[in-house]
């Protein structure tokens, strides 16, 4: 019996070698795409204020969202304090915030379609209306059930407990 040992190639090294350069590379483009989501985060939210901001200057409405707080729940859109616009006459009891008001932004979804939506939050944690971002979510906004509505607000009212 002879113990030489033959010098056959493995079969199975190609494809290992394969393998690994393949998840090597996923690796790398998903560290890569974390790191810009969150080196960009600040930049983001500057940019969403900025163009949540400027829908409400449009409708007229006084009310404005300032700076961004911790996110409540996970996947329940970015949250915001609510603030007047600052020099502006508030004869409108509706745009009269007090203090501790809260906005959250998210994505509405109603008969087959999306569209970006504020729920105003009370102080005390109630939702006091929906505020929709474009014109098509202002027409689709009338035509949701009320029950719809509640079940939106419950779960953004729950998202805070």
């Amino acid at each position: 019996m002879s113990t030489e040992k033959t010098d056959l190639p493995n079969p199975l090294a190609p494809k290992m070698k394969d393998t690994l350069i393949l998840i090597g590379w996923i690796s790398g483009i998903i560290i890569i795409a974390g790191l810009c989501w969150f080196l960009t985060q600040p930049l983001r939210e500057s940019y969403l204020v900025k163009s949540i901001n400027k829908v409400l200057e449009q409708s007229h409405d006084l009310r404005r969202v300032g700076e961004a707080l911790p996110a409540l729940s996970p996947g329940m859109g970015s949250w915001f304090a609510m603030t007047n616009a600052a020099g502006k006459r508030r004869d409108n009891a509706r745009e009269a915030l007090s203090e501790g008001t809260r906005a959250c932004v998210f994505v509405f979804i109603a008969e087959g379609s999306f569209f970006p939506c504020i729920a105003v939050v009370s102080p005390g944690g109630a939702v006091e209306e929906f505020i929709p971002l474009n014109s098509h979510g202002k027409r689709i906004l009338k035509q949701v059930s009320p029950g719809i509505l509640k079940i939106y607000a419950a779960r953004i009212e729950g998202a805070q407990s």
